[in-house]
């Protein structure tokens, strides 16, 4: 039986692949921080998308991270597209 996976979960795993990518530590990367100031670009952000689509089976486009340009926003799209509850913000 496999267990259900939370929204706070899924920031998480994308605040540890964020952190490889960029070469920084996880707790550098805050909840409201945009992607931008991270100096996340098109290239870096194509990689991230492509964790998140192999992880959670979703067919997302880099775009996503500009729509959704923070790891609170990200983390709760990525939720919703899979079905989690979003968190309360």
């Amino acid at each position: 039986m496999s267990r259900t996976v939370t929204t706070d979960e899924v920031r998480e795993v994308l605040r540890a692949h964020l952190a490889e990518v960029l070469y920084c530590e996880p707790e550098e990367i805050g909840d409201d921080t945009a992607f931008q100031d991270l100096g996340l670009d098109s290239v870096l952000g194509a990689e991230v998308t492509a964790v998140i689509n192999s992880r959670y089976g979703l067919e997302e486009k880099v775009e996503a991270l500009y729509q959704n340009p923070t790891l609170a926003d990200l983390a709760d799209h990525v939720a919703g597209r899979t079905g989690l509850p979003q968190s309360a913000r």
